[in-house]
């Protein structure tokens, strides 16, 4: 377990409950913008608790310790309701990568603060755009899952309906080059991402899409922060890995069994066909 000192002093931490790590993170969720450090702002609710009258050994001024220290603040002070970090240090949580989603984290709950560092700092590479992942409201999401559900053809794996919607959108004239990128769109590559996504091409002329390796860390990220348990994050990942590992095979495939892995896999799509029932 990580250490913080807070206001000079060593903070005892104790064992707390999911339910804490999850209220905690839960406060910080609405807080985050597209840029700026995300363990800072943890550090700065940690504050608003503490400033509320909260005793550090509050389950929830628990969670924070916990969570922060985990990001990687190892010194902290406060004034009032705002926090100053002044040591910290880069960890695998605060990156949001794999490695922070062990087992342990998982069940206990740690892993929520990894997790929201992961999805609320994400670049999708559309074609040869870089576009930072900004997160959507809850009913904008709601309405593009349902889209990419209407659409689904049998059968057919989601990241590459939620591929086609996310096309759908393109040929209809919507981009990421727009001063302000629509609400849908944005909310579909979320989608995307959350999957696992982390390149996507879109070929409208061909009528084809295209992905690059999937990202394990994203998609456990996203389930994690959708309160799934250990098993099936587990599922999450080797789904993901599987995906890579077949994506591995068609691109050896195609080059004769030369080996040579691509950046890009292309799945032939019509954009925005309706259901097949």
């Amino acid at each position: 377990m990580s250490s913080i000192r807070l206001n000079g002093q060593y903070v005892l931490i104790k064992d707390v409950e999911k339910k804490d790590f999850a209220a905690f993170v839960n406060m910080v969720l609405p807080k985050i913008g597209p840029t700026g450090s995300i363990p800072h702002l943890a550090a700065n609710v940690l504050a608003e608790i503490l400033a509320e009258g909260k005793p550090q050994t509050d389950p929830l001024a628990q969670a924070g310790c916990e969570i922060c220290a985990s990001l990687g603040i190892k010194n902290m002070w406060t004034d009032g309701a705002t926090a100053s970090v002044t040591e910290e240090t880069p960890t695998d949580a605060a990156a949001g990568l794999e490695t922070a989603f062990g087992f342990a984290a998982i069940q206990s709950g740690l892993a929520l603060g990894a997790a929201m560092c992961n999805a609320f700092r994400r670049v999708v590479k559309v074609n040869e755009q870089d576009v930072l992942v900004v997160r959507q409201s809850r009913d904008a999401m709601m309405k593009v899952a349902q889209q990419a559900q209407n659409m689904k053809n049998v059968n057919e794996p989601i990241f590459i309906t939620a591929g086609r919607l996310l096309g759908s959108y393109r040929k209809a004239g919507k981009s990421f080059t727009a001063e302000s990128v629509d609400e849908d769109l944005m909310s579909v590559l979320c989608m995307v991402s959350d999957l696992g996504a982390t390149a996507v091409r879109i070929d409208l002329d061909a009528g084809t899409l295209g992905f690059g390796q999937f990202s394990v860390a994203n998609a456990m990220a996203s389930a994690i922060l959708q309160g799934l348990d250990a098993d099936k994050i587990k599922n999450v990942r080797e789904s993901v890995n599987n995906i890579n590992e077949q994506f591995r095979r068609s691109m050896e495939k195609a080059q004769g069994g030369a080996g040579k892995q691509q950046q890009q896999l292309s799945v032939p799509s019509v954009m925005g066909t309706r259901r097949r029932r």
